[in-house]
């Protein structure tokens, strides 16, 4: 068996599960008898050492018991466990993550989006160093964009605060369109940012409408 084989099961974002859901899903990675599993980074299943066609095989098993993935989405979501579940949250950031999951496009987007959302300033989600960035005030959501982790890091700019959820999957949803719209074929949404830069973004994305005001700085 090839121990470098390594499968994220679709569908699992956010790592959250009810008891019943896990138990299920482990039944399921019993029978398979899969050498090891991991919760990745990106709070969703991996599956390790396991032959392509059981793979292929145990994802089909699994798919009912995971939820659908949105066309032309965003890569993942991972959000904290946000006022239901922390005592530090002071927003829902798995409720907002939920709708944020199923954002769709017609076409692709030009690069892997990553989203992270913090029920709090605290940010366990690293929201500034994501694509697209959310956290939790007081006042509202906090949103950012252009972030990135990995070998050329980069720092996600505020776009708008203040956000109530509605607003705040109302302008993801723009910025990603901006984004999909302007951005080269490959290029992330930091790289992207480098080129145009926060301004240019926020005048293509920002209106009266949405209710929002632009970072004051």
């Amino acid at each position: 068996m090839n121990q470098k084989t390594y499968s994220v099961v679709p569908g699992l974002n956010m790592g959250l599960f009810s008891p019943k859901e896990l138990a299920e899903i482990v039944a399921v990675i019993n029978k398979y008898h899969v050498p090891m599993t991991k919760i990745t980074s990106a709070q969703r299943l991996g599956l390790l050492g396991m032959e392509e066609e059981e793979q292929a095989r145990l994802k089909a098993e699994l798919k009912p018991l995971t939820r659908p993935v949105a066309v032309n989405g965003v890569h993942y979501v991972q959000a904290c466990p946000g006022s239901q579940w922390c005592k530090y949250g002071t927003s829902d950031s798995l409720a907002l993550g939920r709708r944020l999951e199923q954002l769709s496009f017609a076409e692709p987007l030009p690069g892997k989006v990553k989203i992270g959302v913090s029920g709090c300033r605290m940010s366990c989600t690293e929201p500034y160093v994501r694509d697209v960035g959310i956290f939790a005030t007081k006042k509202g959501w906090t949103l950012l964009f252009g972030g990135n982790g990995g070998g050329n890091p980069r720092l996600g700019e505020i776009v708008a605060e203040g956000l109530s959820d509605d607003q705040v999957v109302e302008l993801v949803e723009k910025c990603l369109r901006f984004y999909q719209d302007n951005a080269k074929f490959k290029s992330r949404t930091a790289r992207f940012m480098e080129r145009i830069g926060i301004d240019a973004l926020r005048k293509g994305v920002l209106s009266e409408p949405l209710g929002v005001s632009a970072d004051p700085r």
